[in-house]
C-alpha cells in the first residue's frame, strides 16, 4: 500500500552527501509525463496474467 507520508528523523552527517541532498531538494526539474500505454487497461490484464502464471509455477516447487 502507497505511504503518503511518513513520520521519521533522518539524519545526514557527511557534508558531501548534504551538499548533494540540498541540490537535489532545490532542483526545479520537470516532471517526466506518465506513459499511459504503461498503465492501460490492456497492460493491467496481461500483467495479471503473467502474475498468475508465475505463481502458478512456483507453487510446484
Amino acid at each position: 500500500m502507497a505511504t503518503v507520508s511518513f513520520d521519521k528523523n533522518i539524519v545526514v552527517k557527511e557534508p558531501e552527501a548534504i551538499e548533494r541532498l540540498v541540490e537535489v531538494l532545490s532542483s526545479s526539474k520537470e516532471a517526466k509525463p506518465i506513459n499511459r500505454k504503461l498503465a492501460s487497461d490492456e497492460a493491467m490484464a496481461r500483467g495479471e496474467k503473467l502474475l498468475k502464471q508465475c505463481l502458478s509455477h512456483s507453487k510446484r516447487f
